[in-house]
Order: C-alpha cells, then sequence, then structure tokens
C-alpha cells in the first residue's frame, strides 16, 4: 500500500480530471441524447481499461460474479444519467459544485459502513467545505436558483448522492479484484443500460451538433483514468478524506466554465473556491495534530 502523501496527489489529479468533464459535457451533447453521449463516453473509458488489464494479465471474468460489479453499474447509471441530464439544464461550473457536494452524503455513511472516525480537524474541514460550496452556488442570494433550474438542480443532486455510494463500493469491490478491473467492469456494463434509456426518451437527437473531440476528451480523460487514480490513492485514504480531496474538483468546474464559456466568476465565487480549498488543507494535512486526532479517535 502506498503512503498518503502519493494517494493525495493521485486524488487531486483525479479530481482536476473529473473538474474538467463539465464543460466538455455540456459543449459535447449539443442536441444528441445526454443518453447515448453518456453511454459512448462509458464504452470508450471501459475499453480503454480493458486494455490496461489485457496489458497485465488475462481478463477474469469471474469478477463479474460479484454483487459489488452489479451494484457499481447501477450507481454508475444513475450518476451518468443524472449528470449529464442535469448539465443540460444547468451552467457547468454550478453542476461541477452541485456533484461535487457529495461529501455530504460520504461522511455518514463511511461512519455506517466502516465505522470511521472524523475527528474534529476533518469536521471543521468538511463545514468550511460546504460553507465555500454554498457560497459559490448562490452567492448569498437564495433567489439566484431559478426554478426553471430546479429540476437540473435536483437530477444533479441525484448525481452526487450516487458518487457518494461508489466510495463505500470501491473499498469493497477492490478486496475482490484490482482497481483497473473493478473500473473496466462497470463502465462497459454501464453503457447497456445508458442505451436503452436513450431509446425509451427518443432516440438518439441530433448527432450531427455532438462534439467528436468533446466526446473523446470525456471518454479517455474523465472516466476510467481518474477512476482508477482515485481508486489506487482510496486505498491508502479514509473515505471521508479522499471525499474532502474531491472538493477541488468543484473549484475546478468554477475556473474552467469561467475561462471557455464566460461562466460569472465574481468575488463571491474566488472566495467559495478559496474556502474549498482551505477545506483541504484542514482534512488532509497529515502531520501533527491531525494524526494525535486519529489516534485518539476524536
Amino acid at each position: 500500500m502506498m503512503g498518503e502523501r502519493p494517494a493525495l496527489l493521485l486524488s487531486l489529479a483525479a479530481s482536476l480530471l473529473y473538474g474538467s468533464q463539465y464543460v466538455a459535457i455540456k459543449e459535447g451533447i449539443g442536441g444528441a441524447s445526454p443518453f447515448l453521449f453518456g453511454a459512448l463516453t462509458m464504452s470508450i473509458g471501459g475499453i480503454l481499461a480493458l486494455l490496461l488489464v489485457l496489458r497485465k494479465k488475462r481478463l477474469d471474468l469471474s469478477i463479474f460474479r460479484h454483487w459489488e460489479v452489479w451494484a457499481g453499474t447501477a450507481s454508475s447509471t444513475c450518476l451518468i444519467a443524472f449528470q449529464y441530464v442535469g448539465l443540460t439544464l444547468a451552467p457547468a461550473s454550478v453542476g461541477g459544485l452541485i456533484v461535487g457536494s457529495n461529501v455530504i452524503f460520504v461522511a455518514p455513511l463511511s461512519a455506517l459502513i466502516f465505522k470511521e472516525k472524523i475527528g474534529r480537524r476533518r469536521t471543521i474541514g468538511v463545514i468550511i467545505g460546504l460553507l465555500g460550496l454554498f457560497t459559490i452556488t448562490t452567492n448569498w442570494d437564495i433567489s439566484s436558483l431559478g426554478s426553471s433550474q430546479f429540476t437540473g438542480y435536483l437530477l444533479l443532486l441525484g448525481a452526487s448522492f450516487s458518487i457518494a455510494s461508489s466510495y463505500p463500493l470501491t473499498k469493497l469491490a477492490v478486496r475482490h479484484m484490482d482497481n483497473v478491473e473493478w473500473v473496466m467492469s462497470f463502465h462497459l456494463l454501464t453503457a447497456a443500460p445508458l442505451a436503452a434509456l436513450m431509446l425509451l426518451t427518443g432516440g438518439p437527437g441530433d448527432l450531427h451538433s455532438m462534439s467528436v473531440p468533446a466526446l473523446l476528451y470525456v471518454g479517455l480523460m474523465c472516466t476510467s483514468v481518474p477512476t482508477i487514480l482515485w481508486a489506487t490513492g482510496l486505498r491508502s485514504l479514509s473515505l471521508t478524506t479522499s471525499a474532502t480531496v474531491l472538493l477541488s474538483e468543484s473549484a475546478f468546474a468554477v475556473i474552467l466554465g469561467a475561462l471557455v464559456m464566460n461562466e460569472p466568476l465574481g468575488s463571491l465565487t474566488l472566495v467559495g473556491a478559496a474556502l474549498v480549498f482551505a477545506a483541504i488543507f484542514l482534512a488532509v494535512k497529515i502531520n501533527g495534530p491531525k494524526n494525535k486526532e486519529e489516534k485518539e479517535g476524536v
């Protein structure tokens, strides 16, 4: 098992790639079905992971007998469906912020399933992170959450919960298979239910308006690759620490939304992003007081 510092770096790299997906998805779907776009990106990611598996060893089909693979497929299907449809209704930056709020669900799940001690420092970090997310999302103006976008926000919140459920599933799945096999399995399987949803909701849509470069970028760089990096780091991190590191995904999404799509990036948004990174520092600092807290179970 790797040390905590390398694991944190892997998690931050995964967070950067995840954060870049929101702009690419929103720009890439065009008038095509979000479910089709999702099925194609997951297929690309799954094939990439399959090639990595075959490069290391022979494909072991017995991994598909484990319930975690099918639970992961269900969770991944919900995540992609909710996120991709939600992003057609909401700004990319706000989408990244809402999906990044999965730490709200991860903390109680980690305590319930793995009896993890969250600790005082991490608790403060999570609270500050959530304050940052609220600041970026609303600019302290609740009326900014207009009713026309409410459905999109709800769908993105569903995606956030789906991500939260993947943390304990990953911890459980890697007992039976390595990280790349786990990522390959649910990425390949998720494409089929998403394709079925596409057929049930009116077909592929306007394929000519779909951006092929965006499709390839999301499929190659925002699916299996960051998930493998994250799952590898998760072996050496607690669920709460990993989730709090991934809060930086939200800050990356806001910055890219402003730079690429000219979405607003005001002073309060910058303050919120700073709070998110402060939360990461508090939650993942690995020297001094935090270690003492964890040993004492504070």
